[in-house]
């Protein structure tokens, strides 16, 4: 019998619900969560490698789910790189009460643990899972998501739409937009197609809205 994938985001959900943090505005977990889980779907489908496709679903409806143990801003800002470590622990937990076995389980647990390793940061041997994993990772912040979030942060931080599209010009003109940094931190090469397609659906949004805050007014 296959995952309950609709009932683990249940779960999960109800666990983001009860933070102060991280079920709207820029970190809504909700939401990510969907879109990880959903981006992990695209990137199984172009993948020619015989690979666990249950394991990795599973895996990323949990993986961040550590960041409910980080859900005040000095934990947020001190701790960040701690909730990888943080879910693995959750969700064997969560995995064990729903009846799933030990070696399903600890392979998600495995992905949810290292799913923030990334190339550049750990040296370590990744599997085809974990390569997917952490790709969906990085693609579910790009293209309309990640021109989504920046106005997302401006409503919870109470800044002015302007002053965030202003913000978006300059980081963008600065260094080509974090969506292109993150370009290096993919592990395959479909990912990186994906990734430059994104971008491109991303920067035309923001042109878009380049212009609507032209005006003589605030020149």
């Amino acid at each position: 019998m296959p995952p309950d994938y609709k009932k683990l985001y249940e779960i999960v959900c109800d666990l983001y619900s009860d933070t102060d943090h991280f079920y709207y505005g820029q970190w809504d977990e909700t939401f990510y969560t969907l879109r990880v889980f959903e981006t992990c779907k695209m990137l199984i489908k172009r993948t020619r490698n015989k690979i666990e496709e249950e394991i990795i679903l599973t895996a990323a409806i949990f993986h961040d789910i550590g960041k409910t143990k980080l859900d005040t801003e000095k934990k947020i800002k001190n701790e960040w790189d701690t909730h990888p470590n943080y879910g693995a622990e959750i969700t064997r937990k969560i995995l064990r009460k729903q009846g799933y076995s030990n070696g399903f389980v600890e392979k998600v647990v495995y992905l949810v643990k290292h799913h923030d390793n990334r190339p550049g940061k750990v040296e370590m041997v990744r599997s085809s899972e974990l390569k997917i994993l952490q790709d969906a990772d990085l693609l579910a912040d790009m293209g309309i998501a990640s021109f989504v979030r920046p106005f997302l942060y401006s409503g919870k931080n109470k800044r002015k739409t302007i002053d965030n599209v202003n913000y978006i010009k300059t980081t963008r003109s600065h260094d080509g937009g974090i969506s292109k940094e993150n370009l290096y931190r993919l592990n395959l090469k479909s990912s990186k197609r994906l990734a430059i397609k994104f971008i491109k659906e991303s920067d035309r949004l923001n042109n878009k809205i380049f212009k609507m805050t032209q005006s003589e007014l605030v020149e």
